[in-house]
C-alpha cells in the first residue's frame, strides 16, 4: 500500500477512534457505565455495530481509551527489520528501537491529553474499568514481549527480552504522566530522553 493511502487510513481511523472515546466518556459521564448500549454509542458515532469491534472490543475500553492492538502493523514491521534473528547477539540499538516504537504509537494515536486526565475520574467512578486497563496492560506487554523475542531471536521465556519491555515500560509510564500534566509543554519523545540520560548517568 502506498504511503498516501496508509496515511488516509490512518488518520481516518485514528479520527473514528477518538470519537468513539468522546462519545463513551460522555455517555458514561451522564448515565454511568451500565446506563448505555454500544448500539447507542454506534448510532451517536455513525458506525455499525460491527465496525466498532473493529476499534474496541468492549465500551469499557471505549471509555478507558484502549484500542484493539492490531499484532502486525508497520510500527511493528520497522521494529522487526532492525534486528537479526540469525546473530548470537542482541542488536545493539534494541532498546533504542524499542523506545521509539513505544513513541511513534503514542504519536500515531493522537492523544487526548483533556480526555485521558478525565480517566482517572471514570477509574474512580467505576472499579472494574481499574481492572480492565490492568489487564490490558498486560496483553500489551505479553505481546511484546514476543515481538522482541521474534526481532532477536530468542526462544520464548527468554528474561532478556522481558527486561527490554519492562524497562521501557518503567521510563514510558513516568514519562507519560509528565507529559500529561497540565503545564507541560515538551513532546513525550524529548521526556523520555531526559530520564533515560539521568539514568545512564547514575548507571555510568
Amino acid at each position: 500500500m502506498a504511503d498516501s493511502a496508509m496515511g488516509v487510513r490512518e488518520r481516518r481511523k485514528s479520527k473514528t477512534t477518538r470519537a468513539l472515546v468522546a462519545e463513551a466518556r460522555r455517555l458514561f459521564t451522564e448515565r454511568g457505565l451500565s446506563g448505555f448500549t454500544v448500539e447507542e454509542l454506534c448510532d451517536a458515532v455513525g458506525i455499525s455495530r460491527r465496525t466498532f469491534f473493529n476499534y474496541f472490543a468492549s465500551k469499557d475500553d471505549a471509555v478507558v481509551g484502549v484500542a484493539s492492538r492490531e499484532p502486525d502493523d508497520e510500527l511493528d514491521d520497522a521494529f522487526l527489520a532492525g534486528g537479526d534473528p540469525s546473530s548470537d547477539s542482541l542488536s545493539p540499538t534494541l532498546f533504542e528501537d524499542f523506545l521509539r516504537l513505544m513513541e511513534d504509537r503514542w504519536i500515531r494515536s493522537d492523544v487526548d491529553t483533556t480526555g485521558l486526565r478525565g480517566v482517572a475520574t471514570a477509574l474512580k467512578a467505576e472499579p472494574r474499568l481499574l481492572a480492565r486497563m490492568m489487564e490490558l496492560a498486560m496483553r500489551d506487554e505479553a505481546m511484546d514481549i514476543a515481538l522482541v523475542e521474534k526481532r532477536e531471536g530468542l526462544p520464548a521465556g527468554d528474561l532478556r527480552a522481558a527486561a527490554v519491555v519492562h524497562l521501557a515500560g518503567a521510563f514510558a509510564r513516568p514519562s507519560a504522566m509528565e507529559f500529561l500534566g497540565p503545564d507541560n509543554t515538551d513532546p513525550i519523545g524529548e521526556i523520555i530522553a531526559r530520564r533515560i540520560a539521568a539514568a545512564r548517568a547514575i548507571l555510568t
